[in-house]
């Protein structure tokens, strides 16, 4: 008789992992995702990846403002376990108990990284491995027994968009491989070393900003780990300004420079391919960034007002400062 299960997700890497179930010997008998939100400047009301994918295979579809107040909904599925990956709320125990089991897809090697953004932190702390771990969830935050971790590289090139579809193609292999061994109990957790606990919370919109006073490799981490969303910002004067991609300046590169001592944040030159500006220790060229109500562009393009090299003007700076 197959395991009778409920899929918890919404983004597009748990979109991969309910898509990992449906290759298994199990029954998915309901599919919980976030409400439908409006998106974008004409405000359309949007469903999550997963509630459209789950529309097309005609799963029933719970979206509950609180998880907690779909308990009757859900206990009527009469579930044996469930499957989560990135649902976005916290499931409390009263949920947790409907199950045998409750296993969670976590972007991390744990117990590095708990929280909700941990692939985000694995760039920002330019981490050159990550990895997918599949877990018991329990009430305390991705605390729970660990069956199985598997390891990816990061590459300097990935940004957060990127390592999401990498780990979701590694989440959802895991799934295929591992998960009826551990719905069977073949597999057996593990339980975290709570020595080697490090957390990954969710950046408040204030701290999506560019420090740069910090180095040219962290800001270009921090960069990453923002892109392709929500995207890093700085000021220039009063305009907010997101910065979506930058490089490190090469050794071996050429390009005209005013002699003069600059300071953190401090537009050095522009030129065809972007802007060149100082860090805090060393300086990074901004390849593509986004005025306030215009879109995305190449940062070559960027119309300064000032003199060729741009004296005086500071990123990160608001009038007054």
């Amino acid at each position: 008789m197959k395991h009778k299960v409920i899929f918890c997700g919404t983004p597009n890497i748990a979109l991969e992992i309910l898509k990992g179930l449906e290759q298994i010997d199990v029954e998915i008998v309901g599919v919980i995702t976030q409400p439908d939100k409006l998106v974008g400047r004409k405000q359309v009301l949007t469903y999550s990846p997963v509630k459209e994918y789950a529309l097309t295979k005609n799963y029933k579809v719970i979206q509950p403002v609180k998880i907690k107040d779909a308990f009757e909904e859900i206990q009527s599925l009469k579930a044996d376990f469930l499957v989560t990956c990135a649902f976005g709320q916290f499931i409390p125990d009263s949920i947790l108990n409907l199950f045998k089991n409750a296993i969670n897809v976590h972007g991390s090697i744990l117990p590095k990284y708990r929280g909700g953004s941990p692939i985000q932190y694995s760039i920002l702390n330019g981490d050159t491995k990550t990895g997918i771990s599949l877990m018991k969830m329990i009430k305390k935050m991705d605390a729970g027994e660990v069956y199985v971790i598997e390891e990816i590289e990061i590459s300097d090139e990935d940004d957060s968009g990127t390592l999401f579809e990498k780990m979701a193609t590694l989440g959802k292999n895991m799934i295929v491989k591992h998960l009826k061994n551990i719905l069977d109990e073949k597999i057996k957790g593990q339980q975290q070393d709570e020595t080697k606990v490090t957390f990954a919370y969710n950046l408040s919109n204030e701290q999506e900003e560019i420090d740069w006073t910090k180095s040219n490799v962290e800001i270009i981490n921090f960069i990453r780990a923002l892109s392709p969303s929500p995207i890093a910002f700085t000021f220039l004067d009063n305009e907010r300004i997101k910065i979506k991609k930058a490089r490190l300046i090469k050794e071996d590169e050429n390009f005209i420079m005013v002699l003069k001592i600059f300071q953190p944040g401090e537009i050095i030159n522009l030129d065809k391919e972007g802007i060149i500006v100082q860090c805090g220790q060393g300086i990074l060229k901004i390849l593509e960034l986004q005025r306030e109500g215009k879109k995305m562009v190449s940062a070559g393009a960027f119309n300064f007002p000032n003199s060729p090299f741009f004296t005086g003007a500071f990123f990160g700076l608001k009038k007054g400062s």
